[in-house]
């Protein structure tokens, strides 16, 4: 299979130097207006010169008029030279880069304005590749033409059932039996839409457009069905493929168009400003589908690579970014002091940002449970329980959206014993106001139900073990680092 790879291109109009990169299947080229989304496809339709004799399902050839696809402004464009390189690969081979050159070319008769073609290495060879060219021509509505006439075709029955089952797939709400009747105007040949209530003059702008399209993915299937093993792919190209169409037709024809490119293994590129078309690719975006924006810089275009949908968005609405709002989780304790450990916990970690720590007081058992309930009402809370409630569930399943405070103690009887067991001499103490182990454990000196509770809120420890209990929590944790990231990986899981 021959596939386009890259586009490079140099001097061409506001494109200094830029690369465009091609998807194995779908290619999308967005961006600013004015930047020369529209010229990328009349580039590559010059590339593809096919020589075989094949027609395509509207009796035309695999391959595009220079007239249709370029016109040159004689000020601005003439006496210029532009680069245009290609990489493909063929077979899975890479061949050799091939150079378009657009050069001055002059019509030596008298009745011809000079005119402006472009030239493959200097000698008018392209690549013998099929390539279906749909302009912007196809939009002009079929009842503003001075003459239309139906045609004649060879459609088998085959593929009027796809053609069928295509456009009832892409316009969800058509009940119709669908008929493709061929149609040509002034401007274009197409197969309409043909029901039993109207034919293509009650065609809309939307149908004509789909139809259109249709008939290029049929022309490459019967194409690909005639050559079988000597098919070697094709190309394509759509400007402003969401014209016309509404939002759920836009993301249908996307699927129909991606299944097809890798059904027949063929390229669709295709120009768009369609928000809905972008964020329906999103998920999409790799080697198979490729998102090329355009953007002006300083009057220049810059080509960006599969840019984020909200950067998309934001180009294409021309607006400023709002700062994200971040929905905080809401973890519930059993009371103020283990909503004062947790929170000191979480401090400087990637939790901060993101948790929101609540507390009680709910009496005994109750905020377990809260945490073994399937009330719809709590399903989106998350619960800290303290570490003596370990014990509980040492047999059974823990609670979703639960966590254990560390140790297998209650908090104020970790600090207790952690407390208790320091040096008479550690940092933790201060002498000069005698805050000492004396006078912080004055009379708590037994280890009796309800002491560690009543030594941890007595007013003068309260006082000196800082704001929020931070002095002796930070105590703690320069102990036990270990314990810390262990409790804030358990949250981490849960989330």
């Amino acid at each position: 299979m021959t596939k386009l790879n890259t586009l490079e291109i140099q001097n061409f109009r506001h494109i200094e130097n830029q690369t465009i990169e091609f998807g194995k299947y779908l290619t999308i080229i967005t961006g600013l207006n004015g930047t020369g989304k529209s010229s990328i496809l009349g580039w590559i339709a010059q590339l593809c010169d096919y020589k075989a004799k094949d027609l395509t399902i509207l009796d035309t050839f695999f391959k595009e008029d220079y007239k249709n696809v370029f016109k040159f402004c004689p000020e601005n464009d003439y006496e210029k030279e532009y680069e245009v390189t290609f990489n493909y690969t063929s077979s899975g081979s890479l061949l050799e880069e091939r150079k378009q050159i657009a050069t001055r070319y002059a019509v030596k008769t008298e009745k011809s304005p000079e005119r402006y073609r472009t030239d493959f290495d200097g000698r008018g060879k392209a690549l013998d590749h099929p390539v279906i060219y749909l302009g912007l021509k196809r939009l002009i509505p079929l009842a503003t033409e001075n003459k239309i006439l139906t045609f004649d075709s060879t459609i088998s029955a085959k593929y009027s059932i796809t053609y069928s089952n295509l456009i009832r797939e892409i316009f969800v709400l058509i009940n119709d039996k669908v008929n493709p009747q061929p149609v040509k105007s002034t401007n274009k040949k197409l197969l309409a839409i043909q029901t039993e209530t109207y034919g293509h003059l009650g065609n809309s702008a939307g149908q004509d457009n789909i139809s259109q399209i249709i008939s290029a993915l049929i022309s490459f299937e019967i194409l690909k069905d005639k050559k079988k093993e000597e098919f070697k792919g094709g190309i394509i190209l759509i400007d402003e493929l969401d014209s016309t169409l509404y939002a759920a037709s836009q993301c249908k024809l996307i699927d129909v168009l991606f299944r097809y490119a890798r059904k027949l293994d063929i390229q669709i590129i295709f120009t768009t400003h369609s928000i809905e078309i972008l964020e329906h690719l999103n998920n999409k975006l790799g080697n198979e589908t490729k998102v090329n924006y355009f953007n002006l810089v300083d009057g220049k275009v810059k080509n960006t690579l599969n840019p984020s949908i909200e950067y998309v968005k934001r180009k294409i609405k021309n607006e400023v970014s709002e700062t994200a709002k971040i929905e905080k989780i809401n973890f519930v304790c059993e009371d103020e002091v283990a909503q004062y450990f947790t929170r000191n916990l979480i401090n400087n970690s990637d939790l901060k940002k993101i948790i929101n720590i609540e507390k009680g007081p709910f009496a005994d058992g109750t905020i377990v449970s809260m945490a073994e309930s399937n009330h719809v009402i709590l399903k989106k809370v998350y619960f800290v329980l303290d570490g003596d409630v370990k014990e509980k569930f040492k047999n059974k399943k823990t609670p979703p959206r639960t966590v254990f405070l560390p140790s297998n103690t209650r908090p104020e009887t970790i600090f207790y014993t952690f407390v208790k067991n320091l040096s008479d001499e550690d940092e933790f103490w201060d002498d000069e106001n005698n805050f000492t182990k004396l006078t912080c454990f004055n009379n708590y000196t037994n280890d009796g139900k309800g002491t560690h509770k009543s030594w941890f809120v007595d007013s003068i420890n309260k006082r000196n073990f800082g704001v929020g209990y931070a002095k002796i929590i930070n105590r703690w944790k320069k102990d036990n680092a270990y314990e810390v990231e262990a409790f804030l990986n358990d949250k981490r899981k849960i989330l």
